[in-house]
């Protein structure tokens, strides 16, 4: 957006290192942020300090445009009411749909209040931007003149598949052995994400070199030997860790269609990962090993056997990898395109 004109102010929690700044038309705003409501049950729910706000209403009336990511955080709900008394045109990028929490009881809870929410912020909005169809189709919004179907852009110059000769030195560099499967996670280390589930699953393929990528309060303390964690990586790096996989692999819940699935694709990688993200976008459907998303039940022994059953041909024979499959899927130019041509029917609509 930057290549193309825009100027960016940028608000964000102030909780991941700030970015490499673009120029002077990119300003980025780390506001103080407090995470306790993931501390306490590990659902991310950044709280800013209202210190921000007054910072935030000046840059509102500044802005042509209000980009929201996410409908749900408290941070956004309030952008939303700032740009309204402010009238300015609000853009809401949509995320997250289903979600499955600890209990049916929390997930019904959930779902109710999302919803309603959605019914709530969604219609006053000037557009309602969707990144997945799943997503899209848990709101109801499918026939909303003002909702969008935007995937998320991969850069597929960077994120490339490699022969599976160069495949030997990746991994000596980045210190995994050759011979063996290798099954890559990248996410944030909470609950919502499953690692919980692929740490049980590295105990059930002893054989098979397990690498976590990322960060969060479930850091493993003491990993089974065969599990690697990197650690937070950054994400000019990201692309070796993919490269050097057989399969990644996300048992988490709440997914549209993820930009870990998509890059890994674009390397590729094999994915396992669930029934939700499968049907995200039915383009790469097939390209997609993919289970029942995981409630409650599945923290049980039990559920992670059905979960091992799915993984046990791709985690030892590599059999759905498909190298370079996924570069067709979504590119940079092209999701950036479609958001410029909503931003610009907005602008002109105002004006």
């Amino acid at each position: 957006m930057l290549a193309r004109g825009f100027r960016i102010c940028w608000f964000s929690s102030a909780t991941d290192p700030v970015p490499r700044r673009d120029g002077a038309a990119l300003e980025l705003v780390a506001v103080k942020t407090s995470n306790i409501v993931e501390r306490l049950t590990q659902l991310p729910y950044p709280l800013w300090t209202p210190a921000a706000l007054p910072r935030l209403w000046r840059e509102i009336g500044r802005a042509q445009i209000v980009h929201v990511h996410e409908h749900l955080y408290g941070s956004s709900i309030v952008a939303i009411l700032l740009a309204k008394l402010r009238r300015r045109p609000v853009v809401v990028t949509q995320h997250m749909g289903a979600l499955g929490l600890g209990s049916r009881a929390f997930t019904a809870v959930y779902e109710c209040g999302a919803r309603l929410l959605g019914t709530l912020l969604f219609p006053p909005v000037a557009r309602t931007v969707f990144i997945s169809r799943n997503v899209l189709e848990f709101f109801g919004r499918e026939r909303s003149p003002r909702a969008q179907l935007i995937f998320n852009g991969v850069d597929v110059h960077r994120f490339t598949p490699v022969a599976d000769g160069e495949r030997a030195s990746i991994r000596a560099a980045l210190g995994l052995p050759p011979g063996a499967p290798v099954v890559l996670f990248v996410g944030r280390f909470v609950r919502k994400k499953g690692l919980h589930r692929v740490l049980a699953l590295a105990q059930r393929f002893p054989h098979v070199q397990w690498v976590l990528v990322g960060s969060g309060p479930e850091q493993p303390q003491q990993p089974p030997a065969n599990v690697h964690v990197a650690g937070r990586v950054e994400h000019d790096r990201l692309p070796q860790y993919y490269r050097a996989a057989d399969l990644l692999i996300l048992p988490s819940s709440g997914e549209g269609m993820p930009l870990v699935v998509q890059e890994a694709l674009c390397c590729g990688a094999g994915i396992l990962s669930t029934d939700e993200v499968a049907s995200a976008c039915p383009e790469a459907a097939d390209l997609i090993r993919s289970h029942p998303v995981p409630r409650a039940g599945d923290d049980r022994p039990d559920g992670t056997r059905r979960c091992a059953l799915r993984s046990r041909t791709a985690a030892t024979g590599g059999a759905c990898r498909t190298r370079g499959a996924g570069a067709c899927l979504v590119v940079p130019e092209r999701c950036v395109a479609q958001y410029d041509d909503v931003f610009h029917q907005l602008v002109a609509e105002a004006s």
